[in-house]
């Protein structure tokens, strides 16, 4: 408060003509700040038909307060303030500048700049919108980190003592903050090798279902009995991922454990009947339908029938239900009930 009545003072003590001098400099540079930025865009072939949005653009805003700079550093002159006034004024223009720079660099590297607009349109960065959006976010963090930093050595502050504390500081941090940094960079990781897409009916360890929303902290699965849950993308990383929307084909296998007294003769029946119910599916894969005695055990004789189905995964287990009720009616048709568990009991005396 002491330096800011000090300034007062000594632009009070100068003569009026500096005084006005100095202020039609700043009014002349402000008028025209907002034409310097256009010109300096342009230059890069920088367009913005929109008003709005190039006002509200970092770029501009940027190069428009480093002119104002220059219009203040100019009317400093003019004044002829004192040393140690005109050290604290350029101090406070330095930090402006820096902060400007910091907006000029994050107005380049944002996804509406022309810059970024190119990589977008790259093919190996078309399926990568959402990683760059979070690229995006961390250099904007270190750009304002870094003109943090250039700041404080401005004051002449020790930055080695600084980066020292926040080592310290940033061990603890760190650890608290390790599970979320990792869930972050394996969103980042699921982003740019996309295993699934939201809709897929994947498996992912022990959970099945259809992937309904993918963060860069977790994604959620809703399950056949639509409930909603949701993995860490840490664990997604972790766990073997099957994603059933790349398979052009499904498999669907059913074993029929049938009693030991079951004959030859209606068990063969039993088989031809499957065989004709199976080709009678019309998203079957007719060469790849199979129905075969797959052993005979002590306590049952079991059939195995196995086909590939072209159908969505949505659709699949509606499929699966339906067949199942279809096998089962080939069954009672037939008069053949399914062997029972049994286990033998040998007592001793």
């Amino acid at each position: 408060m002491e330096k800011i009545n000090e300034i007062i003072k000594q632009i009070q003590a100068k003569d009026i003509t500096d005084i006005a001098i100095a202020i039609v400099i700043i009014l002349v540079f402000f008028i025209i700040s907002s034409w310097f930025p256009k010109i300096i865009m342009r230059m890069f072939k920088i367009k913005e038909k929109n008003k709005k949005k190039l006002k509200e653009n970092d770029m501009y805003k940027g190069l428009k307060w480093i002119f104002l700079c220059a219009g203040f550093y100019l009317a400093i002159l003019v004044l002829n303030l004192s040393e140690n006034v005109f050290s604290i004024c350029l101090k406070i223009i330095r930090i402006v500048v820096i902060l400007s720079i910091a907006k000029i660099l994050i107005g380049m590297i944002s996804p509406e700049s022309r810059l970024m607009k190119k990589v977008q349109e790259n093919d190996k960065f078309q399926e990568n919108k959402s990683a760059l959006k979070v690229g995006y976010k961390i250099l904007k963090v270190i750009i304002y980190v870094i003109a943090g930093f250039l700041i404080i050595a401005d004051f002449g502050y020790d930055l080695n003592g600084i980066i020292t504390g926040l080592g310290l500081g940033s061990v603890v941090i760190g650890l608290a903050a390790q599970e979320l940094v990792s869930n972050l960079l394996s969103g980042v990781a699921i982003s740019s090798e996309k295993p699934f897409k939201i809709g897929d009916w994947v498996t992912i360890g022990t959970v099945s279902g259809t992937v309904v929303d993918i963060k860069f902290r977790s994604i959620k699965v809703k399950t056949a009995d639509n409930t909603t849950v949701t993995i860490l993308n840490t664990k997604v990383l972790n766990e073997s991922i099957i994603n059933y929307a790349t398979i052009d084909s499904r498999r669907f296998e059913v074993i029929l454990r049938l009693p030991l007294n079951t004959s030859s003769y209606q068990i063969e029946d039993l088989m031809n009947s499957l065989k004709n119910f199976l080709h009678s599916i019309k998203e079957a894969d007719q060469d790849t339908i199979q129905v075969f005695i797959d052993g005979i055990q002590t306590d049952a004789i079991v059939v195995k029938t196995i086909v590939y189905v072209n159908i969505d995964a949505a659709y699949f287990l509606d499929f699966k239900t339906e067949t199942n009720l279809s096998i089962m009616k080939v069954l009672e048709s037939k008069g053949i009930k399914l062997a029972n568990p049994s286990t033998d009991v040998h007592l001793c005396q």
